[in-house]
């Protein structure tokens, strides 16, 4: 078990390395042609000893190769280049998350509770860079078009349509749509004020007079019931396992719903229960990221504190009791979440 310990420090440390190479530029430098520390320094605009230092930690973690020629080049393998121009990012995740609210985290597994969403205002932002790259690549080239066989594309095509997207966070997907299809109308609601106002300045500066965003709770949109019935898309991406009452946004969600439209929730593709899970090839950071933050997010409030990981099973169950007629639907082109597709039951 030593030994085991020992390779869990140590991959914490590469993870670091890594975090700190993504978060300051120095990760899209590194390179598969040689490059001495001095060069690479250079390249990326930073200072060469903590560069070095950084070398160090990714050399001993066999993930750059390091030749012995005097002085040392550094160089990546395709298939490391590969894996890190797509990965790269997330190894930012957990220093932020740690940074933002580990004493919290500590304080709330000794006395319950949640952690106020105040603490986590640097993470919403990066959310907001994670966000925007995934969605400009999957949202609308893909995702919209899979759903219910083009329908819900065709309808944004053909006219007037209304959507809205739940905890839109800064507005990428809202403002991603309200592009693309100039006649629809889209709504980005987030209990967050500060990202309201950055999605808003980010459809102001885009023209899009189509969009809009509004704070507001997602247990109770306030809308004095304009809009019931009114949209007929629905969204939300990784945001309903972060809440504090979700079934109450889940019957909110199939409240607004036009008889014919669709509720469109993507979230992490996971099986309820952790037996189910220890095969799953990124359990152990997934469940991290929950305990850092969707677990003490939805612990607020007296709230039940879902987390990340809550599965299938969990979400299948939740929406068939909002009055949703679910299907899961596996995306080839995201293999970190499922999209649960539903269509609204008839209220009885």
């Amino acid at each position: 078990m030593s030994a085991r310990l020992t390779d869990l420090l140590n991959g914490a440390a590469a993870a670091t390395a890594l975090g700190v190479a993504s978060r300051s530029g120095l990760l899209p430098k590194l390179s598969t042609a040689p490059q001495t520390v001095a060069a690479i320094a250079e390249s990326a605009g930073l200072n060469q000893r903590y560069v070095e230092e950084i070398m160090a930690i990714l050399a001993c973690s066999k993930i750059v190769n390091l030749s012995e020629e005097s002085p040392p080049k550094y160089h990546l393998s395709e298939e490391t280049k590969s894996a890190l121009d797509s990965m790269g990012l997330y190894f930012e995740e957990l220093p932020l998350l740690t940074r933002c609210a580990f004493e919290e985290v500590v304080e709330a597994t000794q006395r319950g509770g949640g952690v106020p969403p105040s603490c986590y205002g640097p993470f919403g932002a990066w959310m907001g860079k994670l966000a925007d790259g995934k969605h400009e690549k999957l949202l609308v080239p893909k995702l919209l078009p899979l759903l219910a066989g083009g329908e819900i594309f065709k309808k944004l095509e053909a006219g007037k349509a209304a959507v809205l997207d739940l905890g839109c966070g800064e507005g990428t997907a809202p403002c991603l749509i309200a592009q693309r299809f100039p006649n629809a109308e889209v709504v980005g609601i987030d209990a967050w004020a500060p990202s309201v106002d950055a999605a808003t300045k980010k459809a102001e500066a885009a023209n899009l007079t189509n969009a809009k965003f509004i704070c507001g709770d997602a247990a109770s949109f306030g809308d004095g019931g304009a809009w019931t019935a009114k949209f007929d898309l629905v969204t939300s991406f990784d945001v309903i396992h972060d809440l504090t009452n979700p079934e109450a946004t889940l019957r909110e969600c199939r409240r607004v719903l036009k008889a014919d439209g669709y509720f469109a929730m993507v979230d992490i593709r996971a099986e309820t229960g952790v037996a189910k899970n220890i095969t799953h090839p990124m359990a152990p950071f997934l469940y991290a990221v929950s305990l850092m933050h969707c677990m003490p997010q939805g612990m607020n409030d007296g709230g039940p504190g879902l987390g990340m990981m809550w599965g299938r099973e969990k979400a299948l169950s939740l929406l068939k009791e909002a009055g949703f007629q679910p299907e899961v639907v596996e995306m080839e082109f995201d293999t970190f979440n499922d999209c649960y597709l539903c269509r609204p039951l008839p209220a009885e």
